[in-house]
């Protein structure tokens, strides 16, 4: 299977869970009346890809769900065991490059939902396509996916020059944007956490890269997803630039 150590790593993962769950708190229900609304019922399985720290997971669960997340951080796969114990995750990063249902790739479920713009992550427009097609093969037929995604539109809207920082009482992280180039926007984070009396500093730069709505859709529609494009998943306002893809395999 194919690790990505790179990104969201002990103390990251850690503060993003802790300070960081707004986004699921905003997207959980409008994710929830999409699946019910595509009729599925009590107890059919739903893939969480790039499950975090199981925090959608949760919600999942609690709406009666049966639920499998994967992530390409360990650390995140760490806390998802921890907060949402009655689903099952495992370490992977897309493209696993491995058929449906077999041992290292992803299983064959009811839907696929992602948050978070996992796939802007990848290193290529080829691996993006690649792992769209995996997360539409994943889908039964009937099946419903939808997943978020960072677009060109995403850099045009907003300051490549900012500066995001937060303090507490027990971490700190300071986030410097860039766009190295006409497709990226980019995060250099360092981030201090408290261990008793003393502080450790951790630092890691995140790669994103930017594409057309459209090519993605042309992706799930020649795998079978009749997918559109949304402004979010349900009632919640996401940043300018990240839009929703959602449909349902054929």
């Amino acid at each position: 299977m194919n690790f990505d150590p790179r990104y969201y790593q002990p103390d990251l993962a850690w503060i993003h869970h802790t300070g960081y769950s707004r986004h699921v708190e905003q997207t959980g229900p409008g994710i929830l009346r999409l699946l019910r609304d595509a009729g599925l019922a009590s107890g059919a399985l739903v893939l969480d890809v790039g499950c975090g720290s199981g925090l959608l997971a949760r919600e999942l669960l609690a709406a009666g769900y049966t639920v499998h997340g994967v992530d390409a951080s360990s650390a995140m796969i760490e806390l998802a065991r921890r907060h949402a114990p009655a689903a099952s995750f495992h370490v992977a990063r897309l493209p696993t490059r491995l058929p449906t249902g077999t041992p290292g790739g992803l299983p064959l479920v009811d839907a696929v939902v992602s948050t978070g713009h996992v796939l802007n992550y990848l290193d290529s427009e080829d691996e993006i396509g690649l792992a769209l097609a995996e997360m539409a093969n994943a889908a039964r037929p009937g099946g419903t996916l939808a997943i978020d995604l960072m677009t060109l539109a995403f850099a045009a809207a907003h300051d490549a020059a900012g500066i995001h920082a937060k303090v507490t009482d027990d971490w700190v992280i300071v986030t410097r944007f860039s766009r190295p180039a006409p497709d990226r926007f980019d995060r250099s984070i360092t981030t201090f956490r408290r261990y008793g009396e003393h502080w450790r500093r951790s630092d890691e730069y995140h790669r994103n890269l930017l594409i057309a709505a459209d090519g993605a859709l042309r992706v799930l529609r020649d795998h079978g997803v009749a997918a559109q494009v949304r402004t979010a998943f349900g009632d919640e306002v996401l940043p300018d630039g990240l839009v929703v893809l959602s449909g349902v395999r054929r």
